[in-house]
């Protein structure tokens, strides 16, 4: 049997679809999805329709993301100021582009899960950990550790990071999917995470590199609106597809100190535009 499991998509559509094609070609068995399917890119209703069609085509199990709770989060506070700036503008932007049948979809999904497919081991994946979809952690740490330590079976498939990374301690075995949508490795390519096993077998695991057209994803940002929407986050975006340097998580940082240092609010603009000049994006 084989299971392809695919992480941190963010409304990628063209590396996921990339990632379809070479799980097809692989002749997969089932596919497990492991959060953040939305956000940050344009076009997430193409996401959505190529998750749906993923989940008529296999066996497919999902759980959620941090970013499907954060657009949950904003259906009962709509009054939360979201608006078209850096800070903010990527998600109202994804949010005005889902249907409450998307919103659903993701309310529907629990944040980790076991998998059992019929007569073969049970392994558990999930976004951050288990019990924390926000949990974030990478290689070996005290974290890592203690969320094997928390394991029911002996394999975890999780996300969130973007990164590779497998530790093993005694009988049980993380692995960090890395991403499709935002791939941080120097090779920049959309990972997967391919489970096989016999019947009776434990389960072995092998990354595969999916190569994808960035230049078209960048684009995308000009044409949909995106960029001018939500402008140093985009930048930062793309800055990251260029390179795999997680460019979004330092403007975030950059601007966090100068909020605090300058008293002004976080969403201020002014602060946006000197971290993206700082960082040279």
């Amino acid at each position: 049997m084989k299971i392809a499991v695919l992480g941190d998509i963010h409304s990628n559509h063209i590396a996921l679809e990339a990632c379809l094609d070479r799980i097809r070609a692989e002749r997969a068995d089932g596919i497990a999805f492991l959060g953040d399917y939305v956000t940050d890119c344009p076009y997430p209703q193409k996401t959505m329709k190529l998750l749906k069609k993923a989940a008529d085509d296999y066996e497919t199990w999902f759980v959620r993301g941090n970013r499907e709770d954060y657009l949950l989060d904003h259906t009962k506070r709509l009054s939360e100021n979201w608006h078209w700036c850096s800070q903010s503008g990527s998600l109202l932007y994804t949010y005005e582009n889902l249907t409450g049948s998307d919103l659903r979809f993701f309310e529907s999904m629990p944040i980790g899960m076991e998998v059992k497919p019929e007569r073969f081991e049970p392994f558990e994946i999930c976004h951050g950990s288990m019990q924390n979809n926000r949990r974030l952690f990478v290689g070996d740490c005290k974290d890592t550790r203690e969320v094997i330590a928390d394991m029911n079976t002996r394999l975890l498939v999780c996300g969130h990071c973007h990164k590779c990374y497998e530790l093993s301690v005694g009988e049980k075995t993380i692995v960090n999917a890395g991403s499709v949508g935002n791939p941080q490795h120097p090779g920049l390519e959309a990972t997967i995470v391919m489970l096989t096993a016999e019947e009776g077998e434990n389960w072995r695991h092998e990354t595969l590199y999916v190569p994808f057209d960035r230049e078209a994803v960048i684009e995308e940002f000009k044409t949909s609106g995106l960029l001018e929407k939500a402008n140093v986050w985009s930048r930062a975006y793309i800055a990251a597809l260029r390179t795999g340097r997680n460019y979004n998580d330092e403007v975030v940082r950059c601007v966090s100190k100068a909020s605090r240092k300058k008293k002004l609010p976080f969403d201020d603009e002014g602060l946006w535009q000197e971290a993206a000049e700082k960082l040279g994006i």
